[in-house]
């Protein structure tokens, strides 16, 4: 029974922690790590995956606002795919014509980025 109670304490303490740690940590990615990620090849892959990932977030709440009547956040032509390539250039291109923090968030910029690219009229 002792053995349990601090095999239980030690998990919630960890746990506790972590939690810490998380509430403590930024949110998403910012420009100061996405522009260093670029730089290696590896890292430059995952961003490719992670941006992708951002992208299909931002579709899937285009298709819940489409489907509530509400205003979607961008307009893209046709069943555009929104990859890792496209977000990535997306991004290049809107970050290069606006000023940004380096402790700017990648997730808002990418937001704004799609709704500049592919604005809804």
């Amino acid at each position: 029974m002792k053995h349990i109670f601090k095999t239980l304490t030690l998990s919630v303490l960890v746990t506790l922690s972590l939690l810490a740690q998380q509430a403590q940590a930024q949110s998403g990615l910012t420009l100061a790590q996405y522009r260093e990620w670029k730089k290696d090849p590896i890292k430059k892959e995952m961003l490719t995956t992670y941006t992708a990932g951002m992208g299909q977030g931002v579709v899937f709440s285009n298709v819940h606002n489409k489907s509530f009547n509400l205003t979607q956040i961008f307009c893209p032509p046709g069943d555009l795919p929104v990859t890792g390539d496209l977000t990535n250039q997306i991004l290049d291109n809107f970050i290069a014509k606006n000023s940004f923090k380096p402790t700017d968030e990648i997730p808002i910029i990418l937001i704004f980025a799609l709704k500049n690219a592919y604005p809804c009229r």
